[in-house]
């Protein structure tokens, strides 16, 4: 499992994931979350559980 060779499919659900991590960083990362145009989430097993999010602004 550490290796990534076993990964997790059990919750918590990737898209239930992506909507908490968008609506708590809205007015904080951006004005709203109906402004993200691209999400990529990877779930793996870990020894250090944790969430990682990066934010790119495109150009205007």
């Amino acid at each position: 499992m550490e290796a990534g060779l076993i990964r997790p499919v059990k919750k918590p659900d990737a898209d239930n994931i992506i909507k908490v991590v968008a609506d708590s960083l809205n007015q904080a990362a951006y004005r709203d979350d109906a402004d993200i145009v691209t999400v990529s989430l990877v779930k793996y097993y870990s020894q250090q559980p944790r969430l990682e999010v990066e934010i790119k602004c495109l150009e205007d």
